[in-house]
């Protein structure tokens, strides 16, 4: 099989050699491309994605060899979505779906003993044959289940067509294109290296964010092109030897338009590329996450268009940053328009499946919110099934419907779609202890090695994911803030420090950071729980801070109901 396949038999030993030099965790599509597979140096690793497809094939034809060379549970190699690393492990663990069980029922506890991300796929991998047999002893014929399978996926995607192409606005913001330059550096080989794999790591993990398209240097575009491609932002990158252990990387972006200046940051890099990336991934998101410079800057160029497609995608992370009445109004009108720009369209369905609970009438009954949202989650995923957005929202609204099999799948989807989003990992690791999801507290580290000072929701979502793990100790790892302008980002905001006091023993601070809360909440909340309600969807998760707060004794309880502290609580007001 591999011998009539010379490009894949090629990238399976630069697989192997990688993972036995132990470069393999560092390894990019760009890298893999270039090194593997031949392409340039300059190829545009945003519209060209051989990598990806010969992985694709690379597994599938891994797959296919042990379904027809291997009748005992013995060792395969095989690789996970995602990952460049070659694995090797038994058949059952590898290929969960080839491997039958053996009479004795031996096969279900050499499968159980799986652990890690192997484990977690073999527990999904048996619903969908499960359910496949169902069907096709439902409808009696697997021939007529396949036509029946193939009816309901060409109308979905007449659907999809007709929801995208009815009449509306015909004017087009497309998002903007963000141009990757190669990054200046020394001769020094070393230097040259690093220079390279740091470009293939901003090429390949700043395009998983939806903000804009990343793409690598290329000469400068048409009028033409550049008017359908969007706005052009360009990254300037220099790399110079700090130590004998560090590097120092430069980083700036200009506006294309008019050759502005509009952000820099200065980076101290260390020598090893796994620790270089951990310090990139918070850099990463201030430059496409829906809160860095490229959304900011674009959010003021579109803000007046009321369209369809980015310009909505736009004001939903505006509205998610801070909820207002008119932004949630503009949300829930543009995202019935038309989307025109193909690239986000599976972004777009999943955004409008998140904001179903997210608007202020989901409160009135939660779960028909949450199933609402699923319809075009569903959408999503069927549309761009490696798009972020639309695993996160399969993920967010199968927790709020206690789906758990369903949440944890799309958990670990969302997080291998892109593991740098501070939205997604956040968000996240406060909801997957609800359902048991293994790796919650690797959500949660990831979220704070990604967090933003400037994003207040953010914030509070790493006390929530912290106490909802009982891991208080990891709030003290939270960043510093400024206060926010808008009164609901003054009120997450004093909200949040009052958990962070209250978990660093300050009882005064604490009570009067949660007063400062309940002065910037609307006074028609009266209550605890309600005046929580207006910030924390979830009813477990505000009784968990009800409790918290009770137990450093900010909150007073009376019978069964915690009660506000009274300003004579606090020494010295």
């Amino acid at each position: 099989m591999f011998q009539r396949s010379p490009v894949l038999s090629g990238l399976l030993r630069y697989l192997v050699n990688e993972t036995i030099a132990g470069r393999a965790a560092t390894l990019k599509s760009f890298i893999v491309a270039v090194d593997a597979l031949g392409r340039k140096e300059d190829f545009d690793s945003a519209s060209d994605s051989s990598a990806r497809v010969q992985m694709g094939r690379l597994r599938k034809a891994l797959e296919s060899y042990y379904s027809q060379n291997t009748a005992v549970d013995s060792e395969c190699i095989y690789l996970q979505p995602g990952s460049y690393i070659v694995r090797l492990a038994p058949l059952s663990v590898a290929y969960p779906g080839l491997y039958r069980p053996t009479p004795d029922g031996s096969v279900s506890a050499r499968a159980d003993r799986a652990d890690g991300a192997d484990g977690a796929a073999q527990s999904i991998s048996v619903k969908p044959q499960t359910i496949f047999h169902t069907l096709t002893r439902f409808v009696g014929h697997p021939y007529v289940l396949g036509l029946v399978i193939l009816g309901s996926m060409l109308f979905g995607v007449v659907l999809i067509e007709a929801w995208q192409n009815r009449s509306g606005n015909d004017s087009t913001y497309y998002s903007p294109v963000l141009e990757i330059t190669p990054i200046e550096s020394s001769d020094a080989a070393n230097a040259k290296r690093t220079a390279r794999l740091v470009t293939s790591l901003l090429a390949d993990d700043l395009s998983k964010f939806s903000v804009s398209r990343v793409r690598l240097n290329r000469s400068t575009p048409t009028e033409a092109t550049e008017a359908n491609a969007g706005n052009l932002y360009r990254l300037y990158s220099r790399l110079v030897t700090a130590t004998d252990d560090t590097f120092t990387l430069y980083l700036n972006i200009d506006d294309a338009r008019n050759n502005v200046l509009i952000w820099s940051r200065i980076v101290v890099l260390p020598r090893k590329l796994e620790d270089a990336k951990a310090v990139l991934v918070p850099v990463m998101g201030e430059i496409n996450g829906p809160q860095g410079i490229i959304s900011s800057q674009e959010f003021v160029l579109a803000r007046s268009s009321n369209a369809g497609g980015y310009p909505c995608l736009l004001n939903y992370f505006e509205f998610a940053r801070s909820p207002q009445k008119n932004l949630e109004d503009r949300v829930a009108d543009c995202l019935k328009k038309p989307v025109k720009e193909q690239a986000i369209a599976a972004t777009m369905l999943a955004v409008r499946g998140i904001f179903e609970i997210e608007r202020s009438s989901a409160a009135n009954d939660m779960d028909a919110a949450a199933k609402r949202g699923l319809v075009f989650a569903r959408t999503a995923v069927a549309a761009a099934p490696g798009d972020g957005w639309a695993n996160f929202a399969m993920a967010r609204l199968s927790y709020v419907t206690r789906d758990c099999d369903t949440a944890r799948f799309y958990t670990l989807r969302t997080m291998q779609a892109n593991p740098n989003s501070p939205i997604f990992s956040s968000m996240l690791s406060v909801l997957a202890p609800n359902c048991g999801y293994p790796y919650a507290e690797a959500l949660l580290d990831q979220a704070i090695q990604t967090q933003s000072p400037h994003n207040a929701k953010g914030r509070l979502l790493l006390v929530l994911g912290a106490l909802s793990q009982n891991r208080p100790e990891k709030i003290g790892e939270i960043y510093r803030a400024e206060l926010p302008l808008s009164r609901n980002g003054r009120s997450r905001y004093y909200l949040t420090e009052a958990l962070i006091s209250a978990s660093k023993d300050n009882r005064a601070e604490a009570i009067r950071n949660w007063q400062l809360f309940a002065a910037n909440t609307s006074a028609s909340h009266i209550g605890v729980d309600q005046k929580l309600r207006s910030i924390i969807i979830s009813p477990i998760m505000r009784e968990q801070v009800v409790t918290y707060l009770t137990q450093a004794t900010v909150l007073k309880k009376r019978g069964d109901i915690a009660v506000t502290p009274v300003a004579s609580d606090v020494k010295g007001n």
